[in-house]
């Protein structure tokens, strides 16, 4: 799973793109992206890319079990996702 968080004032989708090329550089073939808001969806599907919203990054607890990788770039606190994914990767 790869957790990006969209600034939804300016949608600047920078992050998105640096997630595609770290998850290429990473060799991530099957993973899924989690966004927090519709049209970063509707981007990464103009790519191909599969992706569910999320409202906020602890509703990653909701979606992601303790076996899955959890890669993310996101400007929230991340503390809570740091204790719960010790195998959590932040880009």
């Amino acid at each position: 799973m790869i957790y990006i968080y969209v600034d939804t004032k300016n949608y600047d989708y920078s992050k998105i793109d640096k997630a595609l090329e770290y998850a290429k550089q990473e060799n991530l073939n099957d993973f899924r992206f989690l966004v927090n808001d519709i049209r970063s969806i509707d981007y990464l599907r103009e790519k191909g890319i599969k992706a569910v919203n999320l409202d906020g990054f602890e509703d990653v607890f909701n979606v992601v079990t303790h076996d899955d990788k959890l890669y993310y770039n996101t400007d929230e606190d991340d503390t809570f996702v740091k204790i719960q994914f010790p195998n959590s990767v932040k880009f």
